[in-house]
C-alpha cells in the first residue's frame, strides 16, 4: 500500500525514476528521430504519389489492354530486372509494376488502357525512402535492425516507468491530470511532460512492442503461437514445378482470380518468382487494414486453378495477430482519423524529450552550476570568516 498512497517514499519507485530519467537522456534523441520518421511513413504512399502526378492519372477508357501485353512491354524495356508484383489501381489510374534492378527498387507506371509505359520512379536516394530505411534499420543494415529492436523494448520500458513515475498517490490522483495555466513556465513545462506522457503511454507502449517484431520475427511468432495455442504464421502454397514456358497467360490467371474472389477491389498481383511458386491476388474490402487488402487468392501458374483462398477473418487468432502487427505499428486501422492520430503520436517523443531535458536542466544542472559558481571555500563547507581567523 506504500506505493498506492505515498509513491515517492517507495525505493523501487525512486529506482524506476532513475531508469526513466537516464534512458530518456541517453536514448531521447533516438526516440525523437524514430518518432518523426515514423510520422512521415504513415503518409509515405500519399506523399510519394503526390510527387509524380504525371505518372498516376490517365484517361479512363471503356476497355483495357491485355495484362500479359503490359507485362511483356515492361519486361522488354527492363530485361535485366525482375518483376515481383503489380499494383492494380482503380479506374483512371495507371498500374504500377514493381521491379528489382541491381538491388534497387523501381516502380514502372503503365497506362492500362493503352499499354504505354509512362515512366519510372526509382527509390534509390529518394528522401522519403531514406526516411523509411532509417526507420527500419538506421541505415546500418542488420546492426541498425538489432539496435531498433532494442530501442523498441527501451520505449516500452520508458512508457511503463513513466506511468509509475507519474502516479501521485491515491489522495492526490487528480493532480496528475491538472495543467497549471497561470504558473511559471517551469511548472507548465512539467505539466506538458506529465500530461503529454500520460496521454501517449498506451500508444508508445504499442509502438515499441510492435516495432521490435522485425528484429525478432521468429521469437514473436513463437510467443504468439504459445499464447494462442495455435499457428501464428501462414506461408504461400506450393504447386508442382512446371517450366515457365508452359504457364498460362496472366490474363487467364487474373480472370480466374477475380472469379474466385469477386467481392472487393483487386489491388495487388504477386507474381510467382520460380516454378513451384503460386501467383496471388489481393483484394481490398471495407474494414481491411492494409491498403492492399487482407484477403488473398493463390493460383497455379500452369493451370490457372485456385490453390487456396485466405480470408483474414477466418484465420487462427495467432495468424491474425501476426498479420496485424504491421497495421498496428503504422496506424492502418480505423481509417484517416487513426492515421492522423499516429502522425501526432510519432511527434510526441520530440515534445517529451525537449520538456524532459528542460526539467533536468531546471532541477539538476542549474543547481550544480550555481554550486560551482560559489567561492571555493563555501563549496567545501568553509566559511570566509574562518579563513581570515575571525
Amino acid at each position: 500500500m506504500g506505493f498506492i498512497n505515498k509513491p515517492r517514499e517507495v525505493f523501487w519507485r525512486r529506482a524506476l525514476f532513475q531508469i526513466h530519467l537516464w534512458t530518456g537522456i541517453v536514448a531521447g534523441l533516438y526516440f525523437l528521430l524514430i518518432g518523426v520518421s515514423g510520422s512521415l511513413i504513415v503518409f509515405k504512399k500519399e506523399l510519394e504519389r503526390a510527387a509524380i502526378p504525371h505518372l498516376i492519372a490517365v484517361e479512363a477508357k471503356p476497355t483495357k489492354v491485355s495484362f500479359q501485353s503490359m507485362y511483356d512491354g515492361v519486361h522488354a524495356a527492363y530485361p535485366k530486372a525482375s518483376i515481383s508484383n503489380v499494383f492494380l489501381y482503380p479506374e483512371g489510374t495507371s498500374w504500377s509494376f514493381r521491379l528489382s534492378e541491381n538491388k534497387e527498387r523501381v516502380q514502372v507506371y503503365v497506362d492500362p488502357y493503352t499499354g504505354r509505359i509512362l515512366g519510372e520512379d526509382r527509390y534509390g536516394g529518394k528522401l522519403l525512402q531514406l526516411v523509411y530505411d532509417f526507420h527500419v534499420d538506421l541505415l546500418a543494415g542488420n546492426t541498425g535492425e538489432l539496435l531498433n529492436g532494442i530501442g523498441g523494448f527501451l520505449l516500452v520500458a520508458m512508457a511503463v516507468s513513466g506511468l509509475v513515475v507519474w502516479w501521485p498517490g491515491l489522495r492526490n490522483w487528480l493532480t496528475g491530470f491538472r495543467y497549471a495555466t497561470g504558473a511559471s513556465w517551469k511548472r507548465q513545462n512539467y505539466d506538458i511532460h506529465k500530461i503529454g506522457g500520460l496521454a501517449t503511454v498506451p500508444f508508445l507502449f504499442l509502438l515499441g512492442l510492435t516495432g521490435s517484431y522485425w528484429t525478432w520475427p521468429k521469437e514473436y511468432e513463437a510467443t504468439l503461437a504459445w499464447l494462442t495455442q495455435g499457428p501464428a504464421k501462414t506461408v504461400s502454397p506450393v504447386v508442382p514445378k512446371t517450366p515457365k514456358e508452359q504457364w498460362k497467360s496472366l490474363d487467364e490467371i487474373l480472370t480466374a482470380a477475380r472469379a474466385a474472389m469477386p467481392e472487393g477491389q483487386p489491388t495487388l498481383f504477386r507474381l510467382a518468382a520460380r516454378p513451384g511458386d503460386t501467383h496471388g491476388l489481393k483484394r481490398f474490402l471495407p474494414g481491411d487494414w492494409r491498403t492492399q487488402g487482407d484477403d488473398t487468392v493463390y493460383l497455379d501458374p500452369a493451370t490457372a486453378k485456385v490453390v487456396r483462398m485466405d480470408f483474414h477473418a477466418e484465420q487462427p487468432l495467432g495468424v491474425r495477430l501476426q498479420r496485424d502487427i504491421f497495421g498496428l505499428h503504422f496506424g492502418m486501422f480505423g481509417g484517416m482519423p487513426t492515421r492522423v492520430l499516429w502522425l501526432f503520436i510519432g511527434l510526441s517523443p520530440l515534445v517529451l524529450f525537449v520538456t524532459g531535458l528542460l526539467m533536468y536542466w531546471n532541477r539538476v544542472l542549474v543547481k550544480k552550476r550555481a554550486s560551482w559558481n560559489r567561492p571555493q571555500a563555501v563549496r567545501f563547507g568553509v566559511s570566509p570568516q574562518s579563513q581570515t581567523g575571525d
